[in-house]
């Protein structure tokens, strides 16, 4: 077991001559402790409650701020130490002694070797004295120091590096932004080309509707010709107060030009071309609403939307290419409204009925189907064209590829649409062969609100 206090305080009080190996110098056990205490880095010393050296054991002179022969006897106010110092230090020595707590606590004191800090521990030893204990602990308060001035240092390089993170984060976002607006440009101009595209397959679904209303309207302005001779006989009747004779001439009148005109007919045919003007008016609506469905600036935020509303109306839009060359069939399945952008979407269902399309020679068959599956909704386009190659499926969503005339495409269709799939985190997948046809596979997620 390591020495007490009261081990080390009965040696240390009998009164003994000098002896050069240190006033702990026994034989036998007190040999022994004194070797252990020498041993020791630290400064011991035994003091009075009033500051009194009374014994000591130094392993190192050059800690001391006197000579060791002058310290026995002499009191803490005599060493020339710094007022603050003794107050701390007689603070803690009565403490110690009084309430017989061990007191530790630090100073820095100016010495042969220059600034040195020291920690001390005063162990009550005695009624009136206290074994002091003091190390020189400059080592360990320099590497906290080392340590403080490395954790400054670190600190210095995070904030720096914080700084290049964020300025490059306000790079990134700003380049960012500039993408998506070029992006939002190329999609808005790829819409563009496809309505090009569609303009006079459009054009003359809109002229059929108007061909026939105008015709009606036509023959309805001949029809009212005819009739408003008679509506101003019957005017005349309403308005007349003469006597009978006058009302019935104007009732043979009427009946004559009634016979004449064979106004039984007209009064039949009317209702039919009426229904008919306003069939077609309702058609050229339909038109107009799907054009401007199309046509119109997505919305930067994304909207609830039915698909199977937005391939119905992307089929009315470009029924005009489809009509002549293909059959559709459609199996909808039941589907959640989808959280997304659909004009976008519209687009890229666009951009595949009409390579659909185009890729079938005389007439074939393109089949839309939509289901609900695993937490995604699933659209498939199959048409029965001629197919794609390996070497033309594995470039086929490249910018600016497309085997296509250059009149009937930018070879961007693709691309953007597997962009606009991208960005709804989603995937577009494409299988064809040669002469076997191609069918295009969207998956997109239903993402949380």
């Amino acid at each position: 077991m390591p020495p007490s206090a009261q081990d080390l305080e009965q040696p240390l009080r009998k009164e003994r001559p000098p002896d050069p190996d240190g006033p702990l110098t026994r034989t036998g056990n007190t040999g022994r402790l004194r070797a252990l205490v020498h041993a020791l880095p630290d400064l011991i010393f035994r003091q009075s409650i009033d500051g009194t050296y009374l014994d000591f054991v130094v392993s190192k002179a050059d800690e001391l701020t006197a000579s060791a022969e002058s310290m026995v006897g002499a009191n803490i106010r005599q060493l020339g130490l710094p007022s603050p110092l003794i107050d701390k230090v007689l603070m803690h020595l009565r403490r110690a002694i009084q309430e017989g707590t061990v007191e530790v606590f630090e100073y820095e004191l100016q010495v042969l070797r220059g600034l040195q800090h020291y920690e001390s521990r005063i162990v009550r030893c005695g009624p009136d004295e206290a074994v002091c204990i003091i190390r020189n602990v400059t080592e360990r308060k320099q590497a906290e120091q080392r340590l403080l001035d490395q954790e400054d240092e670190l600190l210095r390089h995070r904030a720096h590096l914080e700084d290049l993170v964020r300025q490059r984060t306000e790079k990134l976002v700003q380049a960012t932004r500039a993408l998506e607006e070029r992006q939002a440009q190329l999609i808005q101009a790829e819409k563009m080309a496809s309505l090009g595209q569609m303009a006079a397959g459009i054009a003359h679904e809109i002229s059929n509707p108007v061909s026939y209303v105008l015709s009606n309207l036509g023959a309805l302005t001949e029809y009212l010709a005819v009739l408003m001779p008679q509506l101003r006989i019957q005017q005349e009747l309403l308005a007349s107060q003469g006597p009978d004779t006058a009302r019935e001439a104007l009732i043979d009148r009427m009946r004559m030009q009634w016979e004449r005109e064979d106004t039984k007919s007209i009064l039949e045919d009317m209702p039919e071309l009426l229904q008919e003007s306003l069939v077609g008016a309702r058609r050229i609506q339909e038109i107009v609403q799907t054009l401007r469905l199309f046509a119109r600036e997505d919305s930067k935020e994304p909207q609830l939307a039915d698909l199977n509303a937005e391939l119905e109306s992307t089929l009315k839009m470009v029924w005009n290419q489809l009509k002549y060359k293909c059959t559709v069939k459609r199996d909808f399945g039941p589907l959640p409204p989808l959280r997304c952008h659909p004009t976008q979407l519209s687009q890229v269902f666009t951009n595949l009925l009409i390579n659909a399309a185009q890729a079938i020679e005389t007439h074939g068959e393109i089949a839309i189907s939509t289901r609900h599956e695993n937490g995604e909704i699933t659209v498939r386009i199959s048409d029965t064209g001629k197919g794609m190659t390996p070497e033309v499926r594995a470039r086929l969503f490249t910018p600016f590829f497309t085997t296509k005339p250059r009149e009937q495409g930018t070879g961007l269709g693709l691309s953007v649409s597997y962009s606009i799939i991208a960005s709804h985190q989603g995937h577009i997948e494409v299988q064809s062969a040669l002469g076997q046809g191609t069918t295009f596979t969207i998956r997109l997620p239903l993402l949380a609100e």
